[in-house]
């Protein structure tokens, strides 16, 4: 989410990228980057479109930037840890998005991540990388029912124990595609 330039407002560093890939006026640039935004589920995108980036939520922030990265019809949205440092409840928001996306548009999406949670949810296939090396390659239910590598299953412990401690305390998730 520091992707964006705090001294620009946010239609201002969509619409640069929109004009320097499609080759396009400022006025079309503005439409497509409120169009956009409208996409991507934020609220009064004319406005929205004048604000800086300390002006709005992480969560905005995050809708920003794939409004962003969508602007230029790509088949392909790599989306490096796009839940970091949202709570949980954008968490969720965020992911749903980009699912919605996804069945919108057309593209694949490459989704880098730690969290296996998020990975049960949202992927077909998983790729685990381990000091810069591929250690395993499986289709999710693969993965989560039998890791073979130490760090997948560390990852998997992980993931396990976090359930269970907030479980323990109240909360409930569900972590039957891990168990």
């Amino acid at each position: 989410m520091t992707s964006l330039n705090p001294v620009f407002t946010i239609g201002k560093q969509i619409s640069e990228a929109i004009i320097i890939h499609q080759h396009v006026s400022e006025e079309i640039a503005r439409e497509k980057t409120i169009e956009m935004l409208k996409l991507v589920g934020i609220s009064n995108p004319e406005k929205r479109y004048y604000e800086y980036p300390h002006q709005i939520s992480g969560g905005m922030r995050q809708r920003v930037m794939i409004a962003m990265a969508l602007s230029c019809n790509p088949k392909l949205l790599i989306a490096d840890e796009p839940t970091t440092a949202l709570d949980v409840t954008i968490q969720a928001q965020i992911l749903e998005l980009i699912s919605q996306l996804k069945e919108k548009i057309g593209m694949s999406v490459l989704l880098i991540t730690h969290d296996l949670g998020v990975v049960a949810e949202m992927a077909e296939r998983v790729i685990v990388m381990y000091a810069g090396q591929i250690v395993e390659e499986a289709k999710v239910e693969d993965l989560c029912e039998n890791p073979l590598h130490p760090y997948t299953k560390g990852l998997r412990w992980l993931l396990k124990f976090c359930c269970y401690w907030v479980n323990s305390v109240g909360n409930s998730i569900t972590h039957d595609s891990i168990n």
